[in-house]
Order: C-alpha cells, then structure tokens, then sequence
C-alpha cells in the first residue's frame, strides 16, 4: 500500500514516512526518514520501519526521549522535529 506522507498533515508525532530530527547526548543532530524495508538506505538516513530506531521512534512526540538498543548498546537520543513531506 502506497503511504502519501503528506496525509498526516501537521503532527508531531512520529508515524512511517516521518523525516524526524534527533539529537544525542553530546548534542550532535541526525535526521532519518522511516521507510519500508525495501526502500532503506542508512547511509542516506533512509531507516526501515522495523529497525530498532524507527521501533522506538515511532508513537514519540518533539520533544520527547526515547531509548533504544544499538550495537554500541543503549541509547537515548531526543526528537528535535518530525515532519511529513513526499519522498521522492
């Protein structure tokens, strides 16, 4: 099913197709997209669904900090922004 990012209009809340901006303890920012399986690109900042960061970011709100288990172990990171934009 084809999922239009745009649909979920003004939310801050993290759902598939969201570009979400997040910031770590040391206060260096990333931004990943969640994606489908098929469509995952981490070197691009394209995450899966089902990864364990895309896991614990979805549901989440701005402002909110999460945890979750990276190779390194755990980590919690905050969310600076989520928004919804077409992917192309």
């Amino acid at each position: 099913e084809v999922v239009d990012p745009l649909r979920q209009g003004d939310n801050d809340q993290v759902f598939f197709g969201a570009r979400v901006t997040v910031a770590d303890a040391d206060g260096g920012e990333n931004t990943y997209t969640i994606v489908g399986v098929d469509e995952a690109d981490a070197a691009n900042g394209r995450i899966s669904w089902i990864s364990p960061l895309a896991r614990a970011l979805i549901k989440a709100r701005e402002g909110d900090t999460v945890r979750f288990q990276s190779p390194a172990g755990v980590r919690e990171i905050d969310i600076v922004a989520a928004i919804y934009e077409r992917i192309d």
